[in-house]
């Protein structure tokens, strides 16, 4: 039982820290998307980023 608690801990801090990788690459690439039809939207996606990017760092 202890083993399981342990695996699923494991796990779960994996997939968190995949998408705490990958979060701030989606907002820049739909920042990048969005450049040229909405250059606000983009750079509130860029901020975005950057901002999560200083929380998690």
């Amino acid at each position: 039982m202890l083993t399981q608690f342990f695996q699923r801990l494991f796990n779960h801090t994996q997939a968190t820290s995949a998408l705490t990788a990958s979060l701030p690459a989606q907002l820049m690439e739909r920042a990048e998307a969005s450049a040229g039809q909405d250059p606000h939207h983009a750079a509130e996606l860029r901020r975005a980023a950057i901002a999560f990017l200083g929380i998690v760092r």
